[in-house]
This record gives structure tokens, sequence and C-alpha cells, in this order.
């Protein structure tokens, strides 16, 4: 198997998507246990359950443009959207609110088995901005020897 069949940013996109989709689903119905998590010690309130269930909802449209994006996009707008779309969910996640959660003392630890899947999905976004590199590039060099 190529690593270009393996790297494929339709497949990466449509997996990011589910992944997505299951971590909004299980945010959305277990918020209190995750306001727990990211709060530690300090006691929570209703208000944090609440934000925690917002930001799950926020995440599930984004599995869904990122499944679409893998349905119905093609070529070198596909290989684009692979690389920008990559790039600003890394951004958000590692700079944004990476920074953000430690600094305000949201930054407690879910059990290891609850985060399989935000690791497998902050992978395979990576992987998909890689591939949607590899995509274009090849895309690119056969317009030019063509």
């Amino acid at each position: 198997m190529d690593i270009k069949e393996i790297l494929d940013p339709k497949k990466l996109l449509i997996t990011a998507g589910i992944l997505l989709i299951i971590i909004s689903c299980a945010g959305m119905t277990q918020s209190e246990q995750w306001a727990e998590w990211g709060w530690d010690d300090e006691p929570i309130g209703e208000h944090d359950a609440a934000y925690e269930q917002m930001w799950a909802l926020h995440i599930f449209p984004i599995g869904i443009f990122a499944i679409g994006t893998g349905l119905f996009v093609t070529g070198k707008p596909l290989a684009q959207m692979s690389m920008l779309s990559s790039a600003s969910v890394l951004v958000i996640i590692g700079g944004g609110m990476g920074y953000l959660t430690g600094f305000h003392g949201y930054d407690g630890t879910p059990p290891l088995h609850i985060m399989v899947f935000p690791i497998l999905t902050i992978l395979t976004t990576l992987l998909i901005g890689i591939s949607g590199y590899l995509s274009y590039k090849e895309l690119t060099e056969s317009e030019e020897g063509a």
C-alpha cells in the first residue's frame, strides 16, 4: 500500500468528521463530568456544565463540514481545503485553547480512555494537512508536466 493511498485527504476528512461528531455527542451528554475533569479540584456550578455542552455543540458542525468537504470537494480545492482546515484547527486547539485553558485554570486531566478520541482527532487533523500538501504538490507537478 502506497503512502498516498493511506494519506487520502477524502478519507482522512471523513474520519476526522466522524471523530468530531462522536466527541461532540459525548461532550453534550457528559457535560457535567467534562466540567469536573476540566476544573479538577475546583467546585463546578451548573453554568460550567452548560459551557461544556455549548462547546461540544460548536464542534458538531465542524465534523459535518469535514465530512462534506471529503465527500463533495475534489482535486486542487480538496488539497487546499485539507491544508487550510488542518492548520486552522491545529492553531485553535494547540495555540489558542491549549494556552487559554491552562492560563485560566482549566487544566484538569480526564482519564486516559476518555482522551483516545481527542488524541486520534488531533493526529488525524495533522495527517489531513500533510495529505493535502502531498496531494497539492502532486497536482501542481502534474499540471506543470502537461
